[in-house]
């Protein structure tokens, strides 16, 4: 696996994604190389903070940029004492102040856009909030002029509201600006979408959550170490209340069929070796027919290695667990990246032999 190229995907969840960032320093104190970081929605963001920063950089840039979300505990305390009765639907006041308040230099609330949801308003109000402060966000911790030049490619999902089609802004065809990493994390209601050029976007979690069609619809030419990183788990116990039910529903929608799809995809990628090993074992009179020669071109050499890390819930988790940025809830779910990405880095299951046809090998991560 000397030539393999190490790609990181990071699924959308808002403030979950503080356990991608705790994977990706893990991975940073580990030098492991990432030559491409694939993102939506918040995981579009993270992809930024890594690929628009120089190695040295990158952990702080990413510790400043989470930490500049995490509400003032002071502020909030004083301000929040008659909302309590409220705590049963948003968790904590953390989460009642950045549904109510927003989150400074991220989102801030459109006072009045609730009264009339029927109103006619311009295409950037069609949403609860205002995502502009995050364009200086962006500009503060992400060095945009060393991201399209950076050695890491990045890869940000969309969707176009107009044909409702996916789009991928890609840093390999493409100059990325603020407005690209914005438009992956506008998900309706909340945010508006995003206008670029004469085009308009919006989250693309609504098309897909996890960009991983992103990494395995390319060509590649050599092969590959890919971390998954999930931030929604699909897998965990039966509700016992209607909170409970709607956290889990929540839990499911967002998870957008991860594990289908890389079974789905394990076929294709296995089928695709097995031709071109059938292939070798062709007379070579077979081989140069010009006939064979589209089906032999099917096939494929290499073996592509997804490590899958998937973010456990938290005991007191919520159904609004993705805008809950408090600071000791972002540093728990950073350190559960540490530690599951130390995990697997330990393991190192990708380095055992495998089977001639084995074009793409899954690799779960044991729960504690």
């Amino acid at each position: 696996m000397a030539d393999q190229n190490t790609v990181l995907i990071l699924q959308g969840g808002g403030a979950l994604g503080a356990y991608q960032a705790g994977v990706y320093e893990q991975l940073h104190e580990a030098e492991v190389p990432v030559e491409w970081v694939i993102g939506t929605s918040i995981g579009a963001i993270n992809s930024a903070l890594i690929a628009g920063n120089e190695p040295q950089n990158r952990i702080r840039q990413l510790h400043a940029f989470w930490d500049s979300l995490a509400p003032d505990a002071v502020h909030r305390e004083n301000f929040w004492p008659a909302m309590t009765p409220w705590m049963n639907i948003a968790g904590n006041f953390s989460t009642l102040s950045a549904l109510t308040q927003g989150v400074t230099g991220f989102f801030k609330p459109r006072f009045g856009a609730a009264w009339d949801i029927n109103a006619r308003v311009p295409l950037d109000q069609t949403g609860f909030y205002d995502t502009s402060p995050l364009r200086t966000t962006l500009e503060k911790y992400v060095d945009f002029d060393y991201l399209n030049d950076s050695p890491i490619r990045i890869s940000v999902c969309a969707v176009d509201i107009d044909d409702g089609q996916g789009v991928i802004f890609d840093s390999k065809k493409q100059t990325i600006f603020p407005e690209h990493i914005m438009a992956s994390g506008a998900l309706p209601p909340g945010f508006p979408p995003v206008k670029i050029g004469d085009r308009a976007y919006w989250d693309g979690g609504v098309y897909s959550n996890s960009p991983l069609e992103v990494f395995l619809e390319e060509e590649r030419n050599a092969d590959a170490l890919c971390f998954m990183i999930d931030l929604w788990d699909p897998t965990e116990t039966r509700p016992a209340s209607i909170a409970d039910a709607m956290t889990r529903y929540k839990n499911i929608q967002y998870a957008s069929r991860s594990k289908e799809h890389l079974l789905t995809h394990q076929k294709l990628q296995d089928l695709q070796r097995a031709i071109r090993e059938l292939s070798h074992h062709l007379p070579a009179a077979e081989r140069n027919k010009a006939e064979l020669k589209p089906l032999m071109a099917m096939g494929c050499d290499h073996t592509v290695n997804v490590v899958h890390l998937i973010m456990k819930a938290l005991p007191d988790d919520h159904y609004f667990k993705d805008v809950d940025f408090s600071m000791g809830t972002m540093q728990t779910r950073w350190a559960a990246g540490i530690h599951d990405c130390k995990r697997a880095l330990r393991h190192k299951t990708w380095l055992k032999p495998l089977p001639p046809h084995a074009g793409l090998v899954i690799h779960e991560l044991v729960q504690e």
